[in-house]
């Protein structure tokens, strides 16, 4: 009997999902979650306990307010991203050189992530390997999570693969989470080999 699979919608697993990674410290998984209200990125080892935060930008995107202490004058500075790793940081007044707690703001727009701008299978903000990944054929296949892992059994196993009625009125969009996916993997031909692949990764 022929197997039906309903598409989900657009960016239902993006980079706003938690992406299970590689810890750089000792090998085990850990998670790197986005808050996108507060525009911080923020990986925790379960393992060692590792953490640590990042605010994604331009080369130059952020700008610290402070007020000396000594002086009294308030100051704003521009950060280069790989210092920020967070809401405050320490910075130098730069009339008296005393270091003050300053606060972070974004001083351009804060730079857009997009599913398909990944490379080398890693996340986007520490570029930490994807825990899930293995290799077809010299295309590496990775998946953010179990649960995103699950959804590409799923949808390349299915005879049929389409959308609910009514989906694009619902969502009001034409694409479905599948058009994320590389043609290679769509293809007839690849389809149970990648899954074969994919399976053996639920039992890490």
């Amino acid at each position: 009997m022929a197997t039906t699979f309903y598409d989900l919608p657009y960016h239902t697993f993006s980079f706003w999902s938690n992406m299970v990674v590689v810890c750089p410290n000792c090998g085990e998984t850990g998670v790197v979650r986005f808050y996108k209200e507060r525009n911080i990125a923020v990986f925790q080892c379960k393992s060692c306990y590792t953490k640590k935060e990042t605010m994604p930008g331009g080369i130059h995107a952020f700008e610290v307010t402070a007020q000396c202490t000594t002086t009294g004058q308030y100051f704003r500075v521009s950060m280069p991203n790989n210092k920020i790793h967070g809401q405050k940081i320490r910075v130098k007044c730069p009339y008296c050189k005393e270091s003050v707690i300053g606060d972070v703001s974004s001083s351009i727009k804060p730079q857009c992530i997009v599913f398909e701008n990944i490379q080398h299978a890693k996340d986007p903000y520490f570029h930490y390997p994807f825990y899930f990944q293995t290799n077809y054929r010299g295309k590496t296949i990775w998946a953010l999570n179990r649960e995103h892992l699950q959804y590409l059994i799923d949808y390349l196993s299915a005879d049929i693969r389409t959308v609910q009625p009514g989906f694009y009125n619902t969502y009001h969009t034409m694409r479905s989470q599948s058009d994320m996916l590389p043609a290679f993997m769509k293809t007839a031909k690849n389809r149970n080999g990648i899954v074969k692949l994919l399976t053996k990764l639920q039992t890490k």
